[in-house]
């Protein structure tokens, strides 16, 4: 089992929960309730989008039949020394129309990236995954839990929907493959559009 040593050594249920109150508390607001899933549990319209270990954005262009584009709605950046962490929430859209696909809540450690990929991760034009894959560096996106959560209406004017629909999204946590070792990277929440 992957387990990054720079994220917290709690239950996945309590990481994504304070992943999730972490970016709604750079809004301003209070975060939703989640409530863990196994993967089999998973609607057949959501298990495809959530239960892989692919980057996000390969499975939803898989979804939307095409490429997917980024919009950052929120960063900070945390540095200090032996840190420079990145978290941003993001909306991953369909780029031919602009709908919306999910919402990533994003935690990645720059100090991980080669530093022409940390430059382009801070330029936030490119989705995470499309800017690993497209600097060759292999990578996996290894889901630690499934959730469910009432949207709200934080989630409505982001995604879209109706307040108090179900949605799904899952904690993984992405990781650079190296011959016989995983490489921690990046930590990512990840809710699917109703």
């Amino acid at each position: 089992m992957f387990a990054p040593t720079d994220f917290p050594a709690e239950s996945p249920l309590a990481e994504a929960r304070a992943a999730l109150a972490l970016s709604y508390a750079d809004l301003g607001l209070a975060p939703p309730a989640i409530t863990a899933v196994a993967a089999g549990a998973l609607p057949d319209a959501v298990r495809p989008r959530l239960d892989h270990v692919d980057g996000m954005t390969a499975a939803l262009a898989r979804h939307a039949g095409g490429p997917v584009s980024v919009n950052v709605q929120a960063r900070t950046r945390d540095q200090g020394p032996g840190l420079d962490r990145l978290r941003r929430l993001v909306i991953l859209a369909a780029r031919t129309d602009g709908r919306p696909l999910a919402l990533g809540l994003l935690s990645v450690d720059l100090l991980a990236l080669p530093p022409s990929v940390a430059a382009e991760a801070l330029a936030e034009k490119t989705p995470f995954g499309t800017l690993l894959a497209d600097a060759g560096l292999p990578f996996l996106s290894r889901p630690r839990l499934f959730f469910t959560l009432a949207a709200d209406a934080a989630l409505v004017r982001l995604l879209g929907g109706t307040e108090g629909d179900a949605l799904y999204g899952r904690l993984a946590h992405l990781a650079f493959t190296l011959p016989g070792a995983e490489r921690p990277v990046a930590r990512v929440v990840e809710i699917l559009r109703p």
